[in-house]
């Protein structure tokens, strides 16, 4: 479909994209770091960043701050008695680039998040949105196959991007991405307070054959947001090594 296709390019460049995610404050409140989502979004496009992900209910207020600048990704709410064509119908007319779920997975309410992704796949589908699964296994120690899992449910259930767990080393993850046929962005988690460690796990997940990274706490409360995504594009669609992106972090 004409408007997936177009939508998903300006999000993916060469198959690779850098996503700066700030839709913490529905589970998480102001956080450090995002109590201001409109410098949030303005430092992601300064420093490079493909895309943008902030709740729905929040686009309008940033969109000065993306427009023409850098592609939107509106997460949506799961509830029981959401309506999810209307949410899909608000995000069309808000002009945003794709929408995301938040799925969880190996916990006694997988069924209900996966008929929910089902639901909104076909809506999606229908209309020509790209939807993101971010799907999240409820484990303490992530097994590497847990991940494999999620992953290919959101295949399975007619996703167009996953955003999911890095497995800790690349053979395990490459296995990740080998059994699900979509792009994988790795998510962030908290923060990494180490500059080298965290870029040295987006190195490992993209020599694995990661898609990219979808970042939040990792990129908006460390020192300099803009520097950290100006490092972060240089990985993902420069192929710089982990040294050369400790250079551009530091330099900012």
């Amino acid at each position: 479909m004409v408007g997936k296709e177009l939508r998903v390019a300006r999000i993916f460049r060469e198959g690779r994209a850098v996503v700066i995610a700030a839709d913490h404050g529905v589970a998480f409140g102001p956080m450090k770091g995002i109590e201001d989502l409109r410098k949030v979004v303005a430092a992601s496009a300064e420093g490079g960043a493909d895309a943008v992900m902030v709740n729905l209910g929040t686009v309008g207020y940033v969109a000065k701050e993306a427009a023409g600048k850098v592609a939107v990704i509106a997460s949506l709410p799961f509830r029981r008695r959401v309506d999810f064509r209307s949410m899909i119908k608000a995000a069309l007319r808000a002009g945003v680039d794709a929408v995301k779920l938040m799925v969880f997975t190996n916990c006694p309410e997988e069924d209900e998040y996966i008929d929910a992704l089902a639901d909104v796949a076909r809506v999606c589908e229908e209309w020509g949105m790209p939807l993101m699964a971010e799907m999240y296994p409820r484990e303490k120690n992530l097994d590497p196959h847990v991940v494999a899992r999620a992953a290919r449910i959101a295949f399975e259930v007619g996703a167009d991007i996953v955003k999911t767990f890095y497995t800790g080393e690349g053979e395990s993850f490459r296995a990740v991405v080998q059994s699900c046929p979509l792009p994988i962005l790795i998510l962030g988690g908290p923060k990494v307070e180490s500059d080298e460690q965290l870029l040295r796990m987006v190195r490992d997940a993209l020599d694995a054959g990661a898609a990219g990274i979808a970042f939040g706490r990792n990129v908006w409360q460390r020192d300099n947001p803009v520097a950290a995504v100006k490092a972060l594009r240089a990985m993902v669609h420069e192929g710089s090594s982990v040294e050369e992106a400790l250079r551009v972090l530091q330099e900012g």
